[in-house]
């Protein structure tokens, strides 16, 4: 398996990965002034944002509406989610409905590196003529405070998986061979075009 060129540039970098663990203490407990905080605070900072509002969403969710409820919300959001970002850049690259592995990492890097420093641990997707292979330690969309939650991450991730096959007539599936919501210690997931290893 092949990677793109740019995963190999040793100048790319994630602004917010390199916060100390005690620095991402203090952003998440609010333990710092105004004029200590950098760009890598601030992207640390709404990334973890982002994470926060997912978990907090589906904990109310269920509340109101129960479990169930909960869960089908958890996989329609994932459903437009992938979905809409994958089909928007095929229709960038001229691709229509007919994605290829090399274009399914090419999506799975770019919103990996847009979407904070967590996100942008699943850089850097590799693919062949079958398959887009991505794997990371950290998912923004799972919360290591709330491991009861990783019920709507696999809701949620296995909604964007059928948007990615409703945007992409070629994607076979799926498969999830490890995950952070299952108790693995990281994740790795396949886009399946052709039969076989």
């Amino acid at each position: 398996m092949k990677r793109e060129p740019y995963a190999e540039n040793p100048l790319l970098f994630y602004p917010g990965r390199r916060l100390s663990a005690e620095e991402r203490r203090r952003m998440d407990s609010y333990d710092i002034e105004i004029s200590e905080v950098t760009l890598d605070h601030l992207i640390y900072s709404m990334s973890r944002q982002i994470e926060t509002n997912f978990q907090t969403f589906y904990t109310v969710a269920e509340s109101v509406v129960g479990e169930a409820k909960a869960l089908e919300i958890a996989n329609q959001i994932g459903r437009r989610y992938g979905g809409t970002g994958y089909a928007k850049l095929l229709a960038v690259h001229g691709k229509g409905d007919r994605g290829s592995p090399r274009m399914m990492a090419l999506y799975q890097d770019l919103v990996h590196s847009i979407r904070g420093p967590k996100h942008a641990a699943a850089l850097f997707a590799s693919h062949d003529e079958k398959r887009c292979v991505v794997k990371r330690k950290e998912c923004i969309y799972f919360s290591e405070d709330k491991p009861e939650n990783g019920k709507y991450t696999e809701a949620f991730e296995l909604g964007c998986f059928e948007g990615y096959k409703a945007a992409d007539k070629n994607l076979l599936r799926v498969e999830v061979h490890k995950c952070r919501y299952r108790g693995d210690a990281g994740c790795e997931q396949h886009w399946v075009y052709a039969e076989g290893d």
